[in-house]
Parts: structure tokens; sequence; C-alpha cells
């Protein structure tokens, strides 16, 4: 009877093993198991699915404005907020918060302050994601430096990183991987384009069937298979008196095209959910497409907003040690604040309400554009006449 594998064996095993290295174990299942580490993980960004997915959801963050609030309503604390406005303001923002997003595809982004300190203040002249790869986790849960070669590593210095975990928990600080679930439809696709690649090889051309009348030598059999072989590469061939040539379709073979390409749209739709959170083009099909279009909107934000959250916090701790540096730990420090939908469509009314009064109409695609709006709720209706200035109706000219 086959030995069957039990996870809880395997894991006091890794837990037996890296204790003696003062080493946490990633819990991960897919990374345990299969061997699969983040460079791995990283490399699934060459899946042109993947990719694009990705940057739609990095498009959430980096193409939201955002601003550095006061922590509150006291001078110190405005002093605080323009401190922190100068010393950002040549931050590479788009890469940075970018970099970030490592903590969300591989659970965890440890990111370096680079400090520049004189007599008077501290500056973070810079902050800097590093590759998750390069730290781990301490058995009590401190985030520490692999060093070199050895498997000895350093705990990071106090002050000079700030981490960031996708949804942590304490038996696993590593956080929630989101490309290990999107590992295997990955690695079915591609081993699946291998199969298909072969699939097309061997059917992608119509099937030549020779036929020869009773009494053929084998030497007239063998010249008429040369002269066959020779017609799938040259489209002509030769053969003896009275054979028969007859090139078949078969639509069995053919169909099964479609069983790979199904196969493949299921891949990546499977991607698409893990990564977007729904996927509108596999699952809605022809039924109930307005009310699915509502519901992915509704996702697609609700993602956006916590991935907001994540990038927020992350520079929010970076504001506290800034000013608790350089104005005492009692301020309120500094906010990472990202414009919310609501505020970004009240300013936008505003604007296209101007241009409206000055004569701009828009139509139903502008308003989806600007607005978020699913096209299909939009009737765009032109106003009655009336006279200027007292909007009244024009009078007929047979009335009282």
């Amino acid at each position: 009877m086959p030995k069957i594998h039990n996870a809880d064996t395997h894991f006091a095993k890794l837990i037996k093993q890296y204790a003696i290295l003062d080493t946490l174990p990633d819990t991960d299942i897919i990374l345990s198991k299969a061997g699969i580490g983040i460079p791995q993980l990283r490399n699934l960004l060459n899946d042109s699915q993947v990719e694009t997915v990705w940057n739609t959801r990095l498009a959430g963050i980096t193409g939201v404005n955002f601003s550095i609030e006061p922590g509150d309503a006291s001078p110190q604390a405005a002093r605080a907020q323009n401190f922190i406005k100068e010393m950002v303001r040549s931050y590479d923002f788009p890469t940075i918060i970018n970099s970030m997003m490592d903590a969300v595809a591989f659970g965890f982004c440890p990111i370096e302050i680079i400090w520049n300190i004189n007599k008077k203040t501290w500056l973070a002249t810079d902050f800097v994601p590093k590759p998750p790869e390069w730290f781990y986790f301490s058995n009590t849960k401190r985030l520490m430096y692999r060093s070199g070669a050895s498997f000895k590593g350093v705990r990071v210095p106090q002050g000079k990183f700030i981490l960031i975990q996708n949804r942590p928990t304490y038996q696993n600080p590593y956080g929630s991987k989101l490309f290990s679930k999107v590992y295997w439809p990955v690695t079915f696709k591609r081993n699946g384009m291998r199969w298909w690649t072969m699939i097309l090889e061997k059917f992608g051309s119509p099937f030549i069937y020779g036929k020869f009348q009773k009494g053929a030598s084998d030497q007239d059999k063998n010249d008429l298979l040369n002269a066959l072989e020779s017609m799938i590469s040259n489209s002509v061939a030769v053969g003896p008196d009275e054979s028969y040539v007859k090139i078949k379709g078969d639509m069995i073979r053919s169909q099964s095209g479609q069983v790979h390409e199904s196969f493949h749209d299921a891949q990546n739709a499977e991607i698409a959910k893990a990564i977007l959170g729904q996927t509108l083009s596999s699952d809605i099909k022809d039924n109930g497409s307005r009310a699915a279009a509502e519901v992915h909107y509704k996702v697609k934000e609700d993602i956006a907003k916590a991935d907001q959250k994540l990038v927020a916090e992350a520079f929010n701790k970076l504001f506290a040690l800034v000013a608790q540096f350089n104005f005492g730990a009692n301020l309120a420090p500094p906010r990472f604040v990202y414009e919310q939908m609501e505020n970004l469509h009240t300013e936008k009314a505003k604007r296209d309400k101007i241009l409206y009064d000055m004569g701009a109409r828009f139509n139903a695609d502008y308003l989806a554009a600007q607005y978020g709006i699913d096209p299909g709720h939009i009737d765009v209706v032109s106003s009655p006449s009336f006279c200027e200035p007292c909007h009244a109706k024009t009078p007929s000219s047979t009335g009282p």
C-alpha cells in the first residue's frame, strides 16, 4: 500500500529542521511541497495574462491622486506636513508604489529607509522596497536579512525598515501570496499550450490516405508512402499506376483544438479571478450582463481600496518615524491620503456643469469614461427649446 503524505508530519519536520537555524519556515503549501520560491513566482509575470491583469490591478493605486494631510489642525502639525512634503518631493512614487505591491504578490515586502542625518534634521531621502526573497522571519517573528551564503541571518536594524504584509497571521508572518494562487493555472496553461502545439503539428494538416490495388508489391507500397510524405511538405506527389489517394478531414480531431482552446481560456479566467477578483468575459456569458457589470465595478473598486490602504499604511509609518525624530513623539504625524472616487466625481461634476453652462454637451461614452458608469445606464437627451433669460417656452403666435 503506498505511503500517504501527511501534511502535519511534513510541517513538523520542517519546523524541527529550521528551529536549529532560528528560522520560521514558510507554511505556504505550494512553496514547501513543490519547492517553489518567490523567484519562481516572480517568473509568472512572463505570462501575458498574468502581466495584463496585474498591470490592471496596479493601475488602481498608481493612477489615483493622493495628498499629504496634516495630523491635526495645530500649527506644529502644519509645519510637519510642509516638512514631509518637501522631503518626498524627489520620490519616484509610481516606482515605489508598484514595488510595494510585492507585499500582495509575494506576501510581504520590506522597505528600506535611506536616511540623511545632520545635526538638526532626520531626512528619509528615499524609500526603497526590497525583494522579499532577501529576507525571512525568525522563530520569534522578527524580520531577518539573509547574510550571503551563510544560513545565519542578520536582524534588520530598528528604524531602518518598514514592513508591510498581506493578511499575515500569528502562525504565518510571511502573509498571503497572491501569486501562489495563480501558479497552477499558469503551469497548466503552459503545459496545455505544449500539448496543443503537438496536436496542431499532428492533426493540423488533412489526413492523406493512400490505397493500392490488390497484389501491389512492397516496393510499390513504399514508393507511394514516400510520395505521400513528400506531399505533406510539397503539396504534390506521384505514385504507381492504379494507386488511389484521398484527402480526409477528421471532425473529431479538429474538435480537439476547441477543447484545448476552452482549457486555455479557463486557465486565463482563473488567473483573472485570483488577481482581479472577477472576470466578466468568462462568467456572465450572455445573461445578466448589466447586473454583472455593476458587481464587476464594485469588486474592482473594493480591491483598489484595499491596495490603497496597504500603500497608505506604509507611507504613514514612514511619516510617523520622520515626525517623531524631528518634532517629537507627541505630534500627530502627517497622513498619506488617497483621493476617493466619490470626491473625484464631485470635482469632475462641478467642472462638467461649468462646461455645460458654456455650451458643451457630453455623450454616453464620455460620461461612462469619466464616472465609471455602464453606458447602458445612460440615456442622453436634449433639452426642450426655451427662451432666454426667463426660461419660459416661446409663446405661440395664436395664443391669448
